[in-house]
């Protein structure tokens, strides 16, 4: 019986592991703010917290790659209950503080790390749009679109070449470096705003 009781008064705590309390923390956000945030908004938080993982324990392929494997992996693991979460979002809150904040984001100053990494948060932030269009509205798909349009046009052959950026795999590369040196100064909500689409 002492022992179910001191159980129960445990106090939570986030794995030491940097990489795996990102993916806990990832859930944990989700689950609860699902009522309260838009798709786009939990699509940001599980993206930086996924990224956050990435950035501690490396796996095999591209930064993209990576991105997607942790995603497919959440959907494996045993989910947190609700009461769960909500124990360790605070938690979550204090180690990974800029995965929820409204905080206005800051772009690098040199003028192609900037497109890079706008590019980049977008072209994430528009796989989401694209799933969150097809259930209703595409208003958000739409400013994405718009916005990576005139990114698109900078990124031509040559200039990447100039910035020794010939191959594809280099390019990818070039792009994941960006956005996990982004994860200090913004999420993907607070990056797009501060590259001139504002989603919330």
């Amino acid at each position: 019986m002492l022992t179910v009781l001191a159980l129960m008064f445990q106090t939570a705590t986030l794995y030491a592991d940097n990489a795996k309390a990102a993916m806990t923390c990832a859930q944990a956000v989700t689950i609860v703010d699902s009522s309260s945030k838009s798709p786009l908004q939990l699509t940001s938080q599980f993206t930086y917290l996924a990224m956050q993982s990435a950035k501690a324990k490396p796996g095999a392929g591209s930064f993209f790659d990576q991105l997607n494997a942790l995603s497919e992996q959440v959907g494996k693991d045993a989910a947190l209950t609700p009461e769960q979460a909500k124990t360790l979002a605070p938690l979550c809150d204090k180690r990974f503080p800029i995965a929820r904040s409204p905080a206005p984001a800051r772009l690098p100053s040199d003028p192609f790390r900037r497109d890079m990494l706008c590019f980049g948060t977008l072209s994430v932030l528009q796989g989401a749009a694209e799933e969150i269009a097809k259930a209703g509205s595409d208003s958000q798909l739409t400013k994405i679109r718009a916005a990576l349009t005139p990114l698109t046009d900078k990124m031509t052959d040559d200039a990447l070449k100039k910035r020794g950026l010939a191959s594809d795999g280099a390019f990818v590369k070039a792009l994941g470096d960006e956005m996990l040196a982004s994860l200090p100064v913004g999420n993907p909500m607070t990056v797009a705003a501060a590259c001139g689409v504002t989603l919330s």
